[in-house]
């Protein structure tokens, strides 16, 4: 709506300006020609910039419900009306606390089974361990065991070793000791010259006898051989084997029992996070019901919804708040982070304005401005810039012109005045120092160039100037022209 109205009076302004300047032109051509004139002036031209702009308290409270866990509706069952003045410690809004109760019970019946939960977790791991303390201990026992006969097994072989070795040296004693009685024999023998027969069946006997000898020394080396080829490391191995598969039995186990113990531990662990969390969870609703009624933060004016931003204006439109909102009733139903209402002091309000691309040139912090409220056109209120946005945005949603944002305070209290009130501000930019200037309707173009219709009497001679900086009703003259001539504010030519 805002909009619309600048636009009509910028076109008002313009067919004023075009209708002023025909009623000139007819009265040059009747012969006045004075009326149409000005001369080239010389000194400071001082530059103002008229702005758009909305009052903004910044003294406000935004009133919100931010639970921290209910995610229920909110439905209002007191409620403070908009435009109310309203103190500190008053009651703003309050919801009712049936769906929050049932909620806020449901979370302590969660919190019972958690507790449940957690015990019998914790029951399962206790079990577990005493049941593996067991398997364990009868793992170490078999362990052992098998340690044992293998020792066993080492002992009785070195025992068999020794006599088996014993065995073998008592046949090579007795061999030996029969090679000795058949030499003796056989040399007594050859001492003698005559032989009896009983000699020779001794010396025969002898020699039978050494060879049985010799076969069993044979006999028992070969036995030793086989038995320490064979059976002693056999039994030895089938032992040391059996301890290997109990050792890695035990190793397997404790593997076993540490990923098993692991899982229990983690069983135990989520059920105490999960008995935490729903701990919290009442906690949390328990403080939610606390905040069902809302109590104003300070003294000030109630307004539903949120303010007008400070990068926005009164005729900007937030769905679904401020004067849209049709929930805002006794009844109503309400979102959470949602802001209801703002309680605002319009004891200091700042002023938001936008400038065009053009204008933020001559925009700096600290530049005086003069605020006169649309409803209170004869006020004029002193001020200064206090920010000037670096960076522009678009000024509507399908518009390509860019716009900053300027902000602006004043001194003094003005009770009539509300935020989200429409103002027109003139800055007092810095001014051009000592230069030309002429009016700008004696400015004319050419595609890009400039120039003026200088008059000498009579004479009329168009001439190209170079022109500076604007402060809408005269221009800054930086070439063309000298100081005391005199130019046209229509171009003759036209007549």
């Amino acid at each position: 709506m805002k909009t619309l109205v600048w636009t009509v009076a910028f076109a008002a302004v313009v067919a004023g300006a075009w209708f002023g300047i025909d009623r000139l032109r007819a009265e040059d051509a009747a012969g006045d020609g004075s009326v149409l004139t000005a001369e080239v002036e010389s000194g400071d031209l001082p530059l103002e910039v008229e702005l758009n702009g909305i009052f903004v308290a910044d003294d406000k409270d935004e009133i919100r419900m931010e639970p921290k866990s209910y995610r229920g509706d909110l439905i209002i069952t007191t409620l403070v009306a908009e435009g109310r003045s309203v103190k500190k410690g008053e009651t703003l809004i309050e919801f009712d606390q049936s769906n929050l109760e049932d909620s806020l019970e449901d979370a302590k019946d969660d919190v019972k089974g958690k507790e449940i939960a957690l015990a019998k977790a914790e029951a399962d791991k206790q079990s577990w361990e005493i049941d593996e303390t067991g398997k364990q201990a009868r793992r170490d026992l078999d362990a052992n065991k098998a340690k044992r006969e293998l020792e066993k097994a080492r002992e009785k072989a070195a025992m068999i070793l020794a006599e088996k070795e014993k065995a073998v040296a008592d046949a090579e004693q007795r061999f030996k000791d029969g090679e000795i009685d058949l030499q003796q024999l056989l040399q007594l023998y050859e001492e003698r010259e005559l032989h009896t027969s009983t000699e020779n069946i001794l010396i025969e006997r002898e020699r039978r006898r050494l060879d049985n000898t010799k076969k069993s020394l044979v006999k028992s080396r070969r036995e030793f051989a086989l038995w320490k080829k064979y059976d002693q490391e056999q039994d030895i191995l089938e032992k040391e084997l059996d301890l290997k598969d109990k050792e890695a039995e035990i190793k397997k186990a404790k593997a076993k029992v540490e990923a098993e113990r692991g899982e229990k531990g983690a069983a135990v662990s989520k059920a105490k996070r999960a008995l935490k969390k729903a701990q919290k969870k009442v906690k949390e609703l328990d403080g939610d019901a606390k905040t069902l009624k809302v109590v104003s933060p300070r003294d000030g004016i109630i307004f539903y919804g949120a303010l007008a931003s400070s990068g926005g204006f009164s005729d900007v439109i937030i769905l679904g708040m401020g004067a849209s909102n049709k929930e805002m009733k006794v009844g109503g139903r309400v979102r959470t982070f949602q802001v209801l209402m703002t309680v605002a002091s319009m004891d200091r309000l700042s002023v938001r304005m936008k400038a065009l691309e053009g204008d933020i040139q001559h925009l700096t912090s600290g530049l005086p401005v003069v605020v006169r409220p649309d409803a209170f056109p004869a006020l004029a209120i002193d001020g200064e810039l206090t920010k000037v946005d670096q960076v522009a945005s678009r000024s509507g949603f399908l518009s390509d012109v860019r716009e900053f944002t300027v902000h602006g305070t004043y001194d003094g209290s003005f009770p009539q005045l509300r935020s989200g009130m429409n103002c027109r501000v003139t800055v007092r930019a810095n001014s051009v120092p000592d230069c030309l200037q002429i009016p700008v309707l004696a400015v004319f173009s050419e595609g890009d160039s400039h120039f003026c219709w200088v008059i000498d009497g009579d004479k009329r001679t168009k001439r190209e100037v170079t022109i500076g900086t604007s402060n809408g009703s005269k221009v800054e003259v930086k070439e063309g022209l000298r100081a005391g001539e005199t130019v046209a504010l229509y171009d003759p030519s036209s007549v």
